[in-house]
């Protein structure tokens, strides 16, 4: 399939950026977990239809589930929320139709989707217990189109007569990433000093829509990733961000 290989090249590509991060970090005190993940979610599409009467969409064929993998960095740095990153690959599977008419003409297109897709999250991060084996995560998603396509059918026509029928239209331009909204738990189990697997179920809901000619279609899915990673020292993205302590008897430097 398609979908799936270009999907298997990215996973192939990440794992070395994973890597070289590691190699980079110093291990000295506990401030940060990096690792890898993978896993699946139950996926569902619907389309919302718009104020608009002249526009109109519709969704179906989706798959009902998705193979996900994730790079994810996790602070360990605050007693209550810490800051989370994660760059998330899936693969979306389903047929959409959508269409715009009016006094003087419209359009109208339906094609089947097969979009390789990466989100990068911000997700902050609650802690439930003193150990930090358990939080609350939630943030937001967005998506970009890193590969796929989207073929079908695109129609035209105007209130002189004319119409054009294409077939086997290439649509990908179409369609693309979303944001969206997600919340979840996480749960870390030791495997040594410094290494743990993780354990993260999580629900994604989409604020705005996966195709961008005059439709709404948006996505929602419920999963759970499960990975390895490993806490290791150094400077905290946080900490880079803070601002030193000014010496009050030396006055602020302009």
């Amino acid at each position: 399939m398609p979908g799936s290989h270009t999907l298997h090249l990215l996973t192939m590509r990440f794992c070395p950026i994973l890597i070289l991060f590691g190699l980079a970090s110093t291990p000295a005190y506990a401030q940060f977990d990096y690792g890898l993940a993978f896993g699946g979610a139950r996926t569902q599409m619907r389309a919302i239809q718009r104020d608009d009467p002249h526009a109109s969409a519709w969704v179906s064929d989706a798959a009902h589930s998705v193979f996900s993998a994730s790079m994810f960095y996790r602070e360990r740095y605050s007693n209550y929320v810490d800051l989370g990153f994660d760059a998330v690959l899936t693969h979306q599977s389903f047929s959409a139709g959508y269409s715009y008419s009016g006094l003087g003409g419209g359009t109208s297109k339906s094609a089947h989707a097969e979009l390789d897709l990466l989100y990068l999250g911000i997700k902050p991060e609650v802690r439930m217990d003193a150990k930090r084996l358990a939080v609350v995560r939630f943030g937001l998603m967005a998506g970009i189109r890193m590969g796929g396509s989207a073929r079908g059918i695109a129609q035209t026509w105007s209130a002189m007569g004319h119409y054009t029928r294409l077939e086997d239209a290439d649509l990908t331009g179409d369609f693309g990433g979303d944001l969206r909204f997600a919340f979840g738990f996480g749960f870390r189990v030791p495997a040594g000093e410094r290494w743990a697997i993780t354990i993260d179920p999580e629900a994604t809901i989409g604020l705005t829509s996966m195709v961008y000619d005059h439709a709404n279609i948006r996505g929602t899915d419920i999963g759970l990733r499960i990975g390895l990673s490993r806490r290791c020292g150094g400077k905290a993205l946080t900490t880079l961000f803070k601002a030193k302590p000014v010496d009050a008897a030396t006055g602020p430097a302009w």
